[in-house]
């Protein structure tokens, strides 16, 4: 059977309507769109090209036009993903016989650092003390939902509130909550005692709004709430706080590190938090795992530097304390202390240089 040919342009939107069809969600077909735009207009700017003509070579000449128009390694990367998505769909529609990024690596980009609050920092967001204006009940519930419960933005604004349970995301007699997540998966979140109160107190302001009657579970003025709303009440009340540039994936990385410190499973800390596969959540894990390191090798300096008094004896150290917060060095008194020989040094000094203070901070994920 003769293939029909397909324009590139009209190849790749016809497949993006596929993946409106199976949900997926509005930002990643933003994403997606963005990538197919940016490789037509390098790739075939007349849009006369058949997409079964398509080849590698083309798709390296965009990754370089995106790279000399300044455009970041991430977002390099994120493209080119969703091309490649586009591509393979392409393949199995049978509009092209194979895809051109088939033998072709994806462009590297480094994770970007993130940095996210620490528990007395999260403490202090969640002082009810801090909201008691008018929008303070809705803006106490938000940021608790966010740091307590590990939400995106887009699982957060979607979720929906009906006095029939049978219609609500919210159950506050199991203390359950319900998510829909990325690719449209669904899952639970547990509701603790200190969200049940906050979010009762929500829902009896909620109550009064001129827009009750809408199914979203958030409310502003004008009516639901958007990302760019949360985003602008995470970064006021941080503000409000002494946390400045706080946004509310910093809140999900410190929620991620929290539970892992504490101990809970990381299969436990997929399912709660939504993610499909261990690669993402080793990302908010690696400083969590760096951090347990350091604990357990400050919790055994002793043991680790045997050596250590023979050499203090001999080079003394100032009393001080360690990167962790650990016990003072031994000091020498009023004693004056002996040139340092060039060939010796501290064991203790050398723990305390390789033992950064502790700050808290992760890479950047969905």
């Amino acid at each position: 059977m003769k293939r029909v040919g397909h324009k590139l342009r009209d190849a790749l939107d016809l497949e993006i309507g596929r993946r409106k069809i199976e949900g997926l969600s509005q930002h990643s077909l933003r994403a997606m769109r963005d990538a197919a735009d940016s490789f037509c207009l390098s790739a075939d700017p007349h849009e006369r090209a058949s997409a079964a003509d398509l080849t590698s070579a083309q798709v390296v000449e965009w990754i370089d036009a995106m790279r000399q128009r300044g455009l970041s390694p991430t977002t390099l990367l994120v493209r080119y993903r969703y091309l490649a998505t586009l591509m393979r769909g392409l393949v199995s529609a049978g509009v092209i016989p194979m895809s051109p990024m088939k033998d072709l690596r994806a462009p590297r980009a480094r994770a970007p650092i993130v940095e996210f609050p620490n528990d007395a920092e999260v403490e202090r967001l969640l002082n009810p003390l801090r909201y008691q204006d008018v929008n303070g009940a809705r803006d106490l519930a938000v940021i608790w939902f966010l740091a307590a419960a590990g939400l995106r933005r887009a699982e957060l604004i979607g979720m929906r509130w009906s006095a029939d349970p049978a219609r609500s995301d919210l159950d506050l007699e199991t203390g359950r909550a319900r998510v829909l997540g990325k690719g449209r998966r669904e899952r639970h979140v547990p509701l603790m005692p200190g969200m049940l109160s906050v979010l009762e107190a929500y829902l009896a302001q909620r109550g009064r709004s001129p827009h009750r009657g809408s199914s979203a579970l958030w409310l502003g003025q004008r009516g639901p709430l958007t990302t760019s709303s949360v985003n602008a009440i995470v970064a006021s009340r941080g503000r409000d706080a002494g946390l400045s540039h706080l946004h509310p994936h910093a809140l999900r990385h410190a929620w991620a590190h929290r539970m892992l410190s504490s101990g809970v499973g990381e299969g436990d800390v997929m399912v709660l938090g939504g993610w499909s596969n261990r690669a993402m959540l080793s990302r908010y894990g690696a400083y969590a795992a760096s951090e347990r390191a350091f604990a357990a090798v400050e919790s055994r300096l002793e043991a680790l530097e045997p050596w250590g008094r023979s050499v203090q004896s001999v080079v003394p150290v100032p009393a001080r304390r360690r990167a962790g917060g650990g016990r003072p060095l031994p000091s020498t008194g009023g004693a004056r202390p002996r040139p340092r020989p060039q060939t010796r040094r501290s064991v203790s000094g050398v723990a305390s240089a390789i033992l950064p203070s502790r700050r808290r901070t992760g890479s950047v994920g969905a």
